[in-house]
């Protein structure tokens, strides 16, 4: 129900607008990419955070913001690969479309890290990612059944699993 407040909803910043505006662009596990209005500045992309939104058009009032995670130790040792994963989602989805499948696997990121993000895995999930927004490769040679069958995969198969890509050529 637009407006309504009652349930408590996860989401992750993609992005902030601070200081030019009081706005932040959130991925909400049920709503999609939405534009949220906070009640302060001191939200950061990629926050994992719990909230209650009440819809106002378009934009998303938050408030009762809790920071739940944030991908510390990803980040400190591979802060590229995380920050191009948020920017691949802030760019790639449109507002108000709702593919629990890109929430899930941005969410991710957040469970135990274990340094297991292998050039292997980082390949295999960017092509997941990539699925999942709705792009698909042209070039013949990903044209193959076992491409696809990876990215329908869990990623937690991918990750216990031996993925033998060409790197070089991927």
């Amino acid at each position: 129900v637009r407006g309504s407040v009652d349930t408590k909803k996860n989401g992750i910043i993609l992005k902030t607008l601070f200081p030019k505006k009081m706005k932040m662009i959130v991925l909400d596990q049920q709503l999609g990419k939405i534009e949220g209005v906070p009640p302060s500045d001191r939200y950061v992309p990629g926050g994992l955070i719990s909230y209650y939104a009440q819809a106002r058009g378009q934009i998303y009032f938050l408030h009762t913001i809790e920071l739940l995670d944030m991908p510390l130790v990803l980040a400190k040792d591979d802060i590229l690969f995380f920050h191009h994963v948020i920017e691949l989602v802030y760019y790639s989805t449109p507002f108000a479309s709702s593919v629990p499948e890109i929430y899930g696997l941005v969410h991710q990121l957040y469970g135990p890290y274990n340094g297991l993000h292998t050039e292997e895995f980082k390949i295999a999930y960017l092509f997941k990612l990539l699925v999942a927004l709705g792009m698909h490769p042209e070039e013949p040679r990903f044209q193959d059944a076992n491409y696809y069958l990876l990215a329908r995969e869990s990623i937690d198969t991918i990750i216990n699993k031996s993925i033998h890509l060409d790197i070089k050529q991927a």
